[in-house]
């Protein structure tokens, strides 16, 4: 396994502890794929949704896009470490995380 797979799950792990530690989100779930951090939130049913994904923007430095109905990525103003990523998405995005929003 190369240095960068094994910083990328490290990172995937590090937030998804960061995220959870922040309420009740333990449906919250953090995956590496194809260089981004995907946080995707588990329904009820079982079936996994991506919501948003973290990419590596420098040596400790994150982005924050969420995932449009569409598929596509939208880019928003969060960016800096993973504590920084995981604030953004357990406010501007809490809605889409909410357990309770999950039918």
């Amino acid at each position: 396994m190369r240095s960068g797979d094994l910083r990328t799950r490290s990172a995937a792990l590090d937030l998804e502890r960061l995220v959870r530690a922040r309420g009740d989100y333990a449906h919250v779930s953090v995956r590496p794929r194809a260089g981004h951090l995907n946080v995707e939130v588990t329904h009820s049913e079982g079936e996994r949704i991506i919501v948003a994904r973290a990419t590596p923007i420098g040596p400790d430095g994150f982005g924050l896009s969420f995932r449009r109905h569409t598929g596509q990525w939208e880019p928003m103003p969060i960016s800096g470490t993973l504590q920084e990523i995981a604030e953004g998405l357990t406010t501007c995005l809490a809605p889409y995380l909410d357990r309770t929003n999950l039918a």
